[in-house]
């Protein structure tokens, strides 16, 4: 490439760090999702951009001795320069975007009303209370994703009281416990002869 081939290439440079300072001198931070992918979209072309520069300064230092390079590189080592003070303002900018959601989020969870505890049902063995029981449990515990099974054996094994804790093995898993309450408790013939 000439020399004025690479002038021509720099001039176009210059002129997308332009516009791309300019988008960042009129950005107005919101909230919106769409403003924060544009900021991520034109901070990667301020990138792209400075490895373009870097690039063309390789293809000025190739050209031959005799041609005066000193304004050329001058002005390239300015734009090199302003190229990198965008990028940073950029990354300002994406800062102060996520801080920003991040107090929305926190300040959001915080408006919450701190509920008292549940406390956990138990069973002490009678038979007409043990359709309630399971509802309750399985709701709080049993179905539960955040529990492993042996956070829901343990829970279960808490909940038993009196005659209902007989039941209960070393063996057991939650699901096997669960099934021999069931079994056991489920009992409607024993619950009919209850309520008669």
């Amino acid at each position: 490439m000439t020399i004025i081939e690479l002038n021509r290439k720099q001039t176009t440079f210059r002129n997308k760090v332009s516009k791309v300072k300019n988008f960042i001198n009129s950005f107005q931070l919101t909230e919106s999702t769409k403003d924060y992918i544009a900021l991520k979209s034109k901070l990667d072309n301020i990138k792209s951009i400075i490895k373009e520069l870097d690039i063309l300064q390789n293809d000025y230092c190739a050209l031959p001795d005799k041609v005066n390079l000193k304004d050329s590189l001058d002005t390239l080592s300015y734009l090199q320069e302003e190229a990198e003070e965008t990028k940073v303002s950029f990354l300002v900018l994406l800062s102060n975007y996520e801080s920003k959601n991040e107090t929305v989020n926190n300040n959001s969870k915080n408006n919450h009303a701190k509920l008292p505890d549940l406390p956990l049902p138990t069973f002490s063995g009678k038979f007409q209370e043990f359709e309630q029981f399971n509802l309750q449990f399985m709701n709080l515990i049993g179905n539960n994703p955040s529990l492993n099974e042996v956070q829901k054996l343990c829970y279960l094994k808490g909940a038993l009281k009196n005659e209902a804790s007989i039941i209960q093995s070393d063996q057991d898993t939650f699901d096997s416990l669960m099934k021999a309450l069931e079994v056991r408790y489920e009992n409607t013939r024993a619950l009919v002869d209850i309520l008669s």
